[in-house]
């Protein structure tokens, strides 16, 4: 029987991102996944800030930029009434290429830019797999092994007994795994098999996506380019989402209702061109949004993630980047597990954090849906229409479509999350500090994502959160003596090092003389001055208890 310390199901972007978590720190893993390669058909198709600084960490996050959108594109969303037709309004927000010059300069020039080394990234999920499946390669404690699927599961005590199969021969292999991750989807075998259900508003609606190929539709498009293009026409509502700015797009959100199913693809297509184009539809997927949170993250020695723990609306592009949240919260618990230094309370707090972000974001996709719908319900007859009649209804319009675009703009959903009530933070009885979908306030309040600012030119105060030890960071003039803090974390075995943060600003940003953050970047402690027994601090954000 093959032994591992975490057997992962599921190679989407939750297994992946868990297997680099837990890969970096020299844990060993067996990840299993069906498909041999990634799925060619995307069911994401943006990263967030807070995702792409994950990855920064791991050394591959300027591959996946590259990967994307040019990075000379804006970030562009246009309401049409069709390709060629009329332009209702149009979003836009700077290129990569601006932040970063922006980041290269230390000038931030808008306020996202302030927060964050990264804005959002137009990218497929069908481009990302196999950039990180490259990076697990290097990884050696990490073992891959794709086209194969987990057959069943049984909890011991001590362990979980987990049997695989190969799918092209038939053959069946046993594993012994310390501990089991399900990222095997909504559908998944384990979450079914452990009988825990969804709870929230369950499925809002039946969705159809086309993915199709035309290096013609800019040529042949009117209305401009754009990372999406809605279409308000109710014969073919949807949205066209350009995924690699190289002439693949999908078309999501069409409400397949009885009659519109028996409308052939290419048809829909061209209606929302507005005329024929030159064009091949290569594949067609069926699915629903939901607003779902499963009943309970943990069962004894099985945890799940991703589309497993939770299912979204795509509007917005918060699913996976919540999926690859879960993972990096869970893998520094984990590895802590299994290296001996961590508590079994940090194998309980990750469904104390994550299941209240997945309810926050589940309920913000779901408020974006609904936007949407009430738009597309009562959209008026004549906005497609020449002269006055037409102007007429475009301009009344107009102030809903503003009010529309604030799935936009998330930069607070996807840095703003924070850990509230972890049994593994320690709180400092101050109030809680604003919590946004649109603005980020950054701060080093207990449970919050530690703040970024540029420390020199293209190093981030981020940098100093590798993922491997918890950091002590001191901040402006602080000079106590950190000895006795750095003597508990070695008695208790706890990895921890040491940043200084000597610049004001910085120091302002970081409000405390004294912060301590996680592996996972998130401040788990902070004062103006050091614990007479750190190691009370300690045995608690290390899952020990107080």
């Amino acid at each position: 029987m093959t032994e591992t310390s975490v057997l992962i199901t599921g190679g989407g972007p939750a297994g992946l991102s868990l297997a680099t978590a837990l890969g970096q720190r020299g844990i060993a893993c067996i990840l299993v996944e069906r498909r041999i390669d990634a799925d060619p058909h995307p069911r994401a198709s943006l990263l967030g800030a807070r995702s792409m600084e994950y990855f920064r960490r791991h050394g591959f996050a300027d591959d996946i930029l590259n990967a994307g959108m040019p990075t000379r594109h804006r970030y562009e969303a246009r309401f049409v009434t069709s390709l060629t037709g009329h332009l209702l309004h149009a979003y836009s927000t700077p290129s990569p290429d601006e932040y970063r010059q922006m980041h290269e300069n230390l000038i931030p020039s808008s306020p996202d830019s302030a927060w964050s080394p990264y804005f959002k990234v137009q990218i497929g999920q069908h481009t990302i797999e196999p950039i990180i499946r490259k990076h697990l390669r290097s990884l050696p404690s990490v073992t891959c092994r794709y086209g194969w699927e987990l057959s069943s599961f049984e909890q011991e005590a001590d362990h979980v007994s987990v049997t695989i199969t190969e799918l092209a021969t038939g053959k069946q292999e046993k594993i012994r795994a310390d501990y089991l991750a399900a990222c095997d989807g909504g559908k998944g075998l384990v979450r079914q098999q452990l009988d825990i259900p969804y709870v929230g508003r369950g499925a809002i609606g039946l969705n159809r996506s086309f993915l199709f190929q035309s290096p013609k539709l800019l040529d042949a498009a009117t209305t401009g380019r754009a990372n999406l293009h809605f279409i308000l026409n109710r014969e073919v509502y949807g949205v066209i989402i350009d995924l690699d700015g190289r002439g693949l797009y999908s078309y999501s959100y069409f409400d397949p209702s009885e009659d519109r199913r028996k409308v052939a693809p290419a048809d829909i297509i061209r209606k929302a061109m507005g005329r024929d184009f030159e064009f091949e539809v290569l594949r067609t997927m069926d699915w629903a949004h939901h607003q779902s949170v499963a009943d309970s993250y943990r069962s004894g020695r099985v945890f799940l993630l991703g589309d497993a723990a939770h299912l979204f609306c795509p509007s917005g592009g918060i699913g996976m980047n919540t999926a690859i949240a879960d993972a990096f919260d869970l893998g520094w618990k984990l590895a802590a597990r299994v290296q001996g230094w961590g508590g079994e309370m940090l194998l309980d707090s990750y469904e104390l954090e994550r299941r209240p972000i997945a309810f926050r974001n589940t309920l913000a996709s779901a408020d974006n849906r609904d936007r949407i719908d009430s738009i597309m319900h009562t959209l008026p007859d004549a906005v497609s229409e020449t002269g006055p009649e037409g102007e007429s209804a475009r301009a009344r319009l107009k102030p809903r479509l503003l009010w529309m675009t604030k799935q936009f703009n998330t930069m607070g959903l996807h840095l703003g999350g924070r850990y509230a009530e972890s049994p593994i933070v320690v709180p400092d009885g101050t109030p809680e500090p604003p919590d946004d979908p649109r603005i980020v306030t950054q701060s080093s309040w207990p449970g919050c994502r530690a703040p970024h600012a540029w420390l020199s030119k293209g190093h981030s105060t981020l940098d100093e959160y590798d993922g491997t030890a918890f950091v002590l960071v001191q901040c402006g003039t602080a000079t106590s003596d950190t000895a006795p803090f750095s003597t508990a974390a070695t008695r208790l075995g706890v990895p921890l090092r040491h940043a200084h943060f000597s610049d004001p600003a910085i120091a302002a940003l970081y409000q405390r003389q004294y912060v301590l953050v996680r592996p996972d970047g998130h401040v788990c402690w902070r004062s103006n001055q050091l614990p007479p027994e750190p190691e009370a601090i300690l045995r608690t954000v290390s899952g020990r208890g107080a």
